[in-house]
């Protein structure tokens, strides 16, 4: 339990060195607003597609789908219970705030902690909850953050990088075709930057966030409460009952209790909102995860 401890708090401590690169590029302001959503587009575009093309490239595991179906099941609990907790008078805000409640940095924050405790099959059976947060925070995600209700017709739906690139994955993992290396080593290139790239987007954003305004009013506390402690210990306790593995127990609760995810601060820039409001929500939920993560996982360790 307390080696669970210790090897999050250094993967966090990593993840903590990375955003401050971006943090002190931002106060010398060698990355400017611009640069922050040029970054952020690259990573939405190219990165992440690259990354979830890399982790599919492998045999057909019955597992995955287990994965997939919990993790939809977790989602559909988030978004319910966020919906009936979380109010507050500025609309804006509380949209912001349901998006940070039901979407964690799974990827950017969980790949390396699912590595480092149960090998490389944890970042595949983490690339499993990744679907279904991808195609969520392409869809219901963008439709929270923005309440823009035409967000929902049928081709922002599936004409995005995010479905699309779930679409693409799956259908090469389904169909067993296997990528010639032409192809997979850029890929593979592409796909590392998808833990650095977002931190130094974040630590620039966060050189002139306002933790005040983040952490304002009762709904912001509840909110991360629900995202880095309630949330977590209802996926342990799910998955306790529906009697998983160990591995598979660790990888979903892993990437339930990462903070809020850094993609809210990505839809912010390209959706032209609040984004210092958005990335001090990260930013603040990532100071706290230093400790809520390697409680939770030192949890998960001892019971399954």
């Amino acid at each position: 339990m307390i080696e669970s401890f210790l090897t999050v708090g250094r993967q966090i401590i990593t993840l903590y060195l990375l955003m401050a690169v971006g943090y002190v590029l931002g106060k010398l302001k060698l990355i400017d607003d611009h640069g922050a959503a040029s970054m952020s587009t690259l990573v939405m575009y190219i990165v992440s597609p690259c990354m979830l093309l890399v982790a599919f490239q492998r045999p057909i595991e019955h597992n995955f789908y287990v994965v997939v179906a919990v993790s939809l099941l977790l989602h559909v609990a988030f978004i319910v219970l966020s919906r009936l907790m979380i109010h507050d008078t500025d609309r804006h805000r509380r949209n912001l705030l349901l998006f940070a409640a039901v979407f964690s940095n799974c990827g950017f924050m969980g790949y390396p902690v699912m590595t480092s405790l149960i090998g490389t099959i944890g970042v595949f059976y983490g690339s499993a909850y990744n679907v279904i947060f991808t195609f969520l925070s392409w869809t219901y995600g963008i439709y929270a953050i923005t309440g823009d209700k035409t967000q929902l017709k049928l081709r922002p739906l599936l004409l995005n990088p995010g479905v699309i690139s779930i679409v693409l994955a799956l259908a090469l993992y389904l169909l067993e075709i296997t990528l010639p290396d032409i192809i997979m080593t850029p890929a593979t290139y592409l796909s590392a930057l998808n833990t650095p790239l977002p931190m130094v987007v974040v630590g620039s954003q966060l050189s002139h966030a306002d933790f005040r305004a983040a952490l304002k009013g009762a709904s912001s506390w509840i909110t991360m409460l629900l995202r880095l402690v309630a949330f977590p210990l209802l996926s342990l306790g799910i998955c306790l009952a529906l009697g998983l593995n160990s591995d598979l127990t660790m990888v979903l609760v892993i990437a339930a209790s990462a903070p809020a995810a850094a993609l809210l601060s990505m839809f912010a820039s390209k959706f032209e909102l609040d984004t210092e409001l958005a990335s001090s929500m990260v930013s603040v939920q990532t100071a706290f995860s230093a400790l809520t993560m390697p409680l939770v996982v030192s949890l998960v360790d001892y019971l399954a």
